[in-house]
């Protein structure tokens, strides 16, 4: 899973760098707030047993958090591969707890 994280993370700072300077709609301190937004979803899934109750309400925390960081960067900091490796990160942190959920339990919250 943190393999996972870091390839988010570098994905989103080498747009970053890609960028002339000042042209980017987030900076590195975005990317790091989403990476730590993630980490301490995978932290509370990880902190105590989990229903899929109580996972979907841990999913629904992170996913409006990341809503709102993303909407605060102009819609730019998650962009496609950024969702799906999110998605498939927030997957594996369920599988990790015992939780089974098909689909995509983003989806009901998720703007991004």
């Amino acid at each position: 899973m943190k393999s996972l994280l870091k390839s988010i993370q570098y994905d989103m700072l080498d747009f970053i760098e890609g960028e002339d300077e000042g042209d980017a709609d987030y900076t590195s301190e975005d990317v790091k707030l989403c990476i730590t937004g993630l980490l301490e979803f995978m932290s509370s899934m990880a902190s105590e047993a989990q229903t899929l109750e109580s996972s979907k309400e841990h999913v629904k925390t992170v996913v409006l958090s990341l809503n709102s960081l993303n909407h605060q960067c102009g819609d730019c900091l998650i962009e496609t591969d950024q969702r799906e490796d999110i998605c498939e990160f927030i997957k594996k942190v369920m599988s990790a707890a015992n939780v089974v959920f098909s689909g995509d339990i983003t989806e009901e919250w998720r703007e991004w």
